[in-house]
């Protein structure tokens, strides 16, 4: 993960000074919208620019496009998922397996998740219901089972 130091910045801010040239076009989005590899390249090409293989090239040397950090953030910024939903809705945005599995080592446990949920649904929902939640949420089999000790729920 690249941290944007004081001379990024700077380099930033002095597009800036260039009239909506679409280095300028494209750097205003990427400081706006945290975005992955693919959904910045996708932006490049809707506005049609020329070179967008070179602008995504220096966004990412200068640390505004990073799909690990991306990833890290969506998925610490969605603990109310499962690990299958964040895979899924990270592997829609163009982001590589082994990043999403390395972002999903970074946070919490699913389990841990999955209890905190419980926790917060038991005492007006029954366990049927929470299991139906957990499970519609993207909680793996494995989380839920680990909650209910005693098999009492059928998958």
């Amino acid at each position: 993960m690249k941290i944007i130091n004081e001379e990024n910045l700077n380099s930033i801010i002095e597009f800036k000074a260039e009239n909506n040239s679409p280095r300028e076009i494209f750097f205003d989005y990427l400081l706006s919208h945290s975005c992955t590899r693919k959904q910045a390249l996708e932006f490049l090409t809707r506005k049609s620019f020329s070179n967008p293989e070179e602008l995504l090239s220096e966004a990412e040397q200068m640390g505004l496009v990073d799909d690990l950090a991306y990833a890290e953030l969506f998925a610490d910024g969605h603990l109310h998922w499962g690990n299958l939903k964040i895979a899924y809705e990270l592997k829609n945005r163009g982001v590589e397996r082994n990043i999403i599995a390395q972002a999903l080592d970074n946070v919490q446990s699913e389990n841990e998740r999955a209890q905190n949920l419980y926790d917060s649904w038991k005492n007006y929902l029954d366990e049927k219901k929470i299991t139906a939640r957990l499970i519609s949420r993207g909680f793996s089999k494995q989380a839920v089972r680990a909650l209910n000790n005693n098999d009492e729920v059928n998958f």
